[in-house]
Protein backbone atom coordinates (compact mmCIF):
# COMPACT_ATOMS: atom_id res chain seq x y z
CA UNK A 1 0.00 0.00 0.00
CA UNK A 2 1.40 3.49 -0.93
CA UNK A 3 2.06 6.10 1.65
CA UNK A 4 -0.07 9.16 1.19
CA UNK A 5 1.71 12.23 -0.15
CA UNK A 6 2.80 14.79 2.48
CA UNK A 7 0.51 17.61 2.67
CA UNK A 8 1.79 20.96 0.69
CA UNK A 9 2.57 24.01 2.12
CA UNK A 10 -0.99 25.74 1.02
CA UNK A 11 -2.37 22.41 3.12
CA UNK A 12 -0.23 23.16 6.27
CA UNK A 13 -1.00 26.98 6.32
CA UNK A 14 -2.99 27.16 9.69
CA UNK A 15 -0.80 24.92 11.63
CA UNK A 16 2.61 26.68 10.49
CA UNK A 17 1.25 30.24 11.54
CA UNK A 18 2.70 29.36 14.90
CA UNK A 19 5.66 28.29 13.44
CA UNK A 20 6.01 31.37 11.34
CA UNK A 21 5.61 33.49 14.81
CA UNK A 22 8.59 31.02 16.12
CA UNK A 23 10.57 32.14 13.33
CA UNK A 24 10.10 35.83 13.62
CA UNK A 25 11.08 35.83 17.10
CA UNK A 26 14.02 33.43 16.67
CA UNK A 27 15.94 35.40 14.45
CA UNK A 28 14.84 38.61 16.87
CA UNK A 29 16.61 37.00 19.59
CA UNK A 30 19.39 35.13 18.25
CA UNK A 31 20.65 38.82 16.76
CA UNK A 32 20.84 39.52 20.81
CA UNK A 33 22.16 36.79 21.52
CA UNK A 34 25.48 37.52 19.25
CA UNK A 35 24.76 41.21 19.18
CA UNK A 36 27.03 41.40 22.41
CA UNK A 37 29.95 38.38 21.72
CA UNK A 38 31.39 39.77 18.63
CA UNK A 39 31.21 44.05 18.86
CA UNK A 40 31.88 44.02 21.95
CA UNK A 41 34.96 41.82 22.17
CA UNK A 42 37.75 43.96 21.59
CA UNK A 43 36.68 47.05 23.84
CA UNK A 44 36.35 44.77 26.53
CA UNK A 45 39.93 42.92 26.36
CA UNK A 46 41.08 46.61 26.00
CA UNK A 47 39.55 47.38 29.67
CA UNK A 48 41.32 44.67 30.76
CA UNK A 49 44.59 46.29 29.41
CA UNK A 50 45.05 43.67 26.61
CA UNK A 51 47.33 45.13 23.58
CA UNK A 52 46.08 45.71 20.11
CA UNK A 53 48.29 42.51 19.23
CA UNK A 54 46.66 40.50 21.71
CA UNK A 55 42.96 41.54 20.96
CA UNK A 56 43.65 41.22 17.24
CA UNK A 57 44.83 37.61 17.49
CA UNK A 58 41.71 37.03 20.30
CA UNK A 59 39.64 38.43 17.15
CA UNK A 60 41.56 36.26 14.44
CA UNK A 61 41.03 33.40 16.23
CA UNK A 62 37.35 33.47 15.94
CA UNK A 63 36.78 34.55 12.87
CA UNK A 64 38.83 31.62 11.58
CA UNK A 65 36.89 29.69 13.36
CA UNK A 66 33.73 30.76 12.28
CA UNK A 67 35.37 30.55 8.68
CA UNK A 68 36.98 26.93 8.99
CA UNK A 69 33.12 25.81 10.42
CA UNK A 70 30.62 27.65 7.93
CA UNK A 71 30.96 24.42 5.29
CA UNK A 72 30.86 22.08 7.94
CA UNK A 73 28.11 23.40 9.43
CA UNK A 74 25.99 23.62 5.87
CA UNK A 75 26.63 20.24 5.54
CA UNK A 76 25.98 19.14 9.03
CA UNK A 77 22.12 21.67 8.12
CA UNK A 78 21.65 19.37 5.57
CA UNK A 79 22.41 15.98 6.97
CA UNK A 80 20.12 16.42 10.37
CA UNK A 81 16.41 16.35 10.75
CA UNK A 82 16.44 17.59 14.59
CA UNK A 83 17.22 21.70 13.26
CA UNK A 84 15.76 22.83 16.40
CA UNK A 85 18.30 20.64 18.55
CA UNK A 86 21.35 22.14 16.49
CA UNK A 87 20.00 25.61 17.09
CA UNK A 88 19.81 24.82 20.32
CA UNK A 89 23.24 23.31 20.95
CA UNK A 90 24.84 26.27 19.06
CA UNK A 91 22.59 28.55 21.54
CA UNK A 92 24.34 26.79 24.60
CA UNK A 93 27.37 26.90 23.27
CA UNK A 94 26.94 30.32 22.80
CA UNK A 95 26.56 31.35 26.01
CA UNK A 96 28.94 29.38 27.45
CA UNK A 97 31.41 31.06 25.66
CA UNK A 98 29.92 34.60 26.83
CA UNK A 99 30.11 33.13 30.32
CA UNK A 100 33.59 32.16 30.01
CA UNK A 101 34.44 35.70 28.75
CA UNK A 102 33.03 37.10 31.63
CA UNK A 103 34.59 34.92 34.48
CA UNK A 104 38.00 34.53 33.04
CA UNK A 105 39.27 37.54 30.69
CA UNK A 106 42.58 35.93 30.60
CA UNK A 107 44.27 34.64 27.39
CA UNK A 108 43.54 31.23 26.66
CA UNK A 109 40.22 31.23 28.53
CA UNK A 110 39.36 33.94 25.79
CA UNK A 111 41.30 31.73 22.58
CA UNK A 112 38.88 28.61 24.07
CA UNK A 113 35.46 31.00 23.87
CA UNK A 114 36.32 32.42 20.54
CA UNK A 115 37.04 28.93 18.90
CA UNK A 116 33.97 27.75 20.67
CA UNK A 117 31.37 31.18 19.85
CA UNK A 118 33.06 31.21 16.01
CA UNK A 119 32.85 27.42 15.44
CA UNK A 120 29.10 27.31 16.65
CA UNK A 121 27.65 30.57 15.21
CA UNK A 122 28.31 29.46 11.87
CA UNK A 123 25.29 27.25 12.51
CA UNK A 124 22.44 29.64 12.81
CA UNK A 125 22.77 31.26 9.35
CA UNK A 126 22.35 28.26 7.26
CA UNK A 127 19.79 26.67 10.11
CA UNK A 128 17.55 29.32 9.70
CA UNK A 129 17.72 29.56 5.95
CA UNK A 130 16.95 25.63 6.03
CA UNK A 131 13.94 25.60 8.35
CA UNK A 132 12.49 28.93 6.52
CA UNK A 133 12.71 27.08 3.29
CA UNK A 134 11.25 24.05 4.43
CA UNK A 135 8.24 25.44 5.80
CA UNK A 136 7.18 28.21 3.31
CA UNK A 137 9.02 26.30 0.21
CA UNK A 138 10.79 28.21 -2.59
CA UNK A 139 7.57 30.06 -3.97
CA UNK A 140 7.33 31.95 -0.87
CA UNK A 141 11.35 31.47 0.40
CA UNK A 142 12.41 35.35 -0.75
CA UNK A 143 9.93 36.96 1.51
CA UNK A 144 10.26 35.29 4.22
CA UNK A 145 13.71 35.77 4.07
CA UNK A 146 13.55 39.58 3.86
CA UNK A 147 10.53 39.08 6.92
CA UNK A 148 13.87 37.56 9.05
CA UNK A 149 16.25 39.74 8.03
CA UNK A 150 13.82 42.35 8.78
CA UNK A 151 13.57 40.90 12.87
CA UNK A 152 17.34 40.37 13.11
CA UNK A 153 18.31 43.80 12.32
CA UNK A 154 15.41 44.68 14.99
CA UNK A 155 17.41 42.59 17.33
CA UNK A 156 20.58 43.79 17.00
CA UNK A 157 19.23 47.54 17.10
CA UNK A 158 17.46 46.10 20.42
CA UNK A 159 20.45 44.78 21.58
CA UNK A 160 23.25 47.44 21.05
CA UNK A 161 20.70 50.15 23.50
CA UNK A 162 20.09 47.53 25.97
CA UNK A 163 23.88 46.29 25.98
CA UNK A 164 24.73 49.88 25.40
CA UNK A 165 22.88 50.61 28.65
CA UNK A 166 23.61 47.87 30.90
CA UNK A 167 27.96 48.37 29.93
CA UNK A 168 27.18 52.58 31.07
CA UNK A 169 25.05 51.79 33.97
CA UNK A 170 26.44 48.26 35.40
CA UNK A 171 29.55 47.43 33.70
CA UNK A 172 31.06 46.05 30.38
CA UNK A 173 31.40 42.54 31.85
CA UNK A 174 27.57 42.64 32.99
CA UNK A 175 27.04 42.50 28.91
CA UNK A 176 28.49 38.85 28.64
CA UNK A 177 26.04 37.92 31.60
CA UNK A 178 22.87 39.68 29.75
CA UNK A 179 23.70 37.41 26.72
CA UNK A 180 23.81 34.25 28.53
CA UNK A 181 20.66 35.35 30.07
CA UNK A 182 19.77 36.28 26.79
CA UNK A 183 20.17 32.44 25.63
CA UNK A 184 16.51 31.08 27.81
CA UNK A 185 13.84 33.33 26.18
CA UNK A 186 15.37 31.80 22.89
CA UNK A 187 15.93 28.31 23.65
CA UNK A 188 12.21 28.31 24.83
CA UNK A 189 11.02 30.51 21.37
CA UNK A 190 12.27 27.08 19.38
CA UNK A 191 9.48 25.40 21.33
CA UNK A 192 7.16 27.49 18.88
CA UNK A 193 8.44 25.58 15.88
CA UNK A 194 6.84 22.75 15.11
CA UNK A 195 9.18 19.51 13.44
CA UNK A 196 5.95 18.70 11.94
CA UNK A 197 5.96 22.13 9.72
CA UNK A 198 9.42 21.28 8.03
CA UNK A 199 9.38 19.50 5.29
CA UNK A 200 12.97 18.12 5.46
CA UNK A 201 13.53 17.17 1.77
CA UNK A 202 12.48 20.67 0.64
CA UNK A 203 14.70 22.25 3.77
CA UNK A 204 17.75 20.20 1.98
CA UNK A 205 16.74 21.76 -1.57
CA UNK A 206 14.42 19.41 -3.45
CA UNK A 207 12.01 20.96 -5.58
CA UNK A 208 8.28 21.35 -3.75
CA UNK A 209 6.14 18.72 -3.64
CA UNK A 210 9.56 16.12 -4.83
CA UNK A 211 10.41 13.65 -2.64
CA UNK A 212 13.68 12.39 -3.96
CA UNK A 213 16.75 13.29 -2.37
CA UNK A 214 18.67 16.12 -3.87
CA UNK A 215 21.19 17.18 -1.72
CA UNK A 216 24.15 18.30 -4.25
CA UNK A 217 27.84 18.36 -4.08
CA UNK A 218 29.20 22.37 -2.72
CA UNK A 219 31.00 22.07 -6.57
CA UNK A 220 27.41 22.98 -7.82
CA UNK A 221 27.74 26.51 -6.67
CA UNK A 222 30.93 27.08 -8.28
CA UNK A 223 29.27 26.49 -11.74
CA UNK A 224 26.70 29.42 -10.83
CA UNK A 225 29.43 32.49 -12.21
CA UNK A 226 27.15 35.29 -10.58
CA UNK A 227 27.23 33.29 -6.94
CA UNK A 228 31.18 33.47 -7.62
CA UNK A 229 31.54 37.13 -7.94
CA UNK A 230 28.86 37.60 -5.34
CA UNK A 231 31.45 35.97 -3.12
CA UNK A 232 34.38 37.20 -4.27
CA UNK A 233 33.00 40.94 -3.88
CA UNK A 234 31.81 39.81 -0.30
CA UNK A 235 35.33 38.05 1.02
CA UNK A 236 36.83 41.63 0.01
CA UNK A 237 34.01 43.79 1.48
CA UNK A 238 34.86 42.11 4.73
CA UNK A 239 38.38 42.44 4.47
CA UNK A 240 38.17 46.11 4.29
CA UNK A 241 35.65 46.33 6.66
CA UNK A 242 36.41 43.56 9.24
CA UNK A 243 38.97 45.77 11.47
CA UNK A 244 36.67 49.07 11.66
CA UNK A 245 34.39 47.82 14.52
CA UNK A 246 37.07 46.74 16.61
CA UNK A 247 39.60 49.47 16.36
CA UNK A 248 37.26 52.52 17.25
CA UNK A 249 36.50 49.75 20.10
CA UNK A 250 39.90 50.18 21.19
CA UNK A 251 39.95 53.93 20.67
CA UNK A 252 37.26 54.07 22.76
CA UNK A 253 38.72 52.46 25.34
CA UNK A 254 42.31 54.52 25.16
CA UNK A 255 40.18 58.03 25.46
CA UNK A 256 37.36 57.55 27.75
CA UNK A 257 36.63 55.82 30.97
CA UNK A 258 36.34 52.25 30.78
CA UNK A 259 32.71 52.20 32.24
CA UNK A 260 31.25 54.40 29.53
CA UNK A 261 33.15 53.39 26.33
CA UNK A 262 31.16 50.19 26.15
CA UNK A 263 27.95 52.25 25.91
CA UNK A 264 29.48 54.44 23.17
CA UNK A 265 30.48 51.74 21.03
CA UNK A 266 27.50 50.03 20.94
CA UNK A 267 25.83 52.75 20.05
CA UNK A 268 27.92 53.57 17.41
CA UNK A 269 27.57 49.81 16.18
CA UNK A 270 23.69 50.24 15.77
CA UNK A 271 24.54 52.89 13.65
Amino acid sequence: MESAPAPSVEARSTPVARTLRGLDWLNFFLADVQTGVGPFLAIYLAGYKWNEQSVGIALTVGGIAGILSQTPAGALVDRLRSKRALIAGGVVALAAGALLIALRPDFWAIMTAQVLIGGTSSLFGPAICAISLGVVGRAAFDRRQGRNQTFNSAGNVTAAVLMGLLGYLVSNRSIFFFVVALGLPTLLILLLIKPADIDYEIARGASDGDSKDQAKSVRVLFREHRLVIFLVCAVMFHFANAAILPLLGEMLASYFPAQNSGAKFLFLSAG
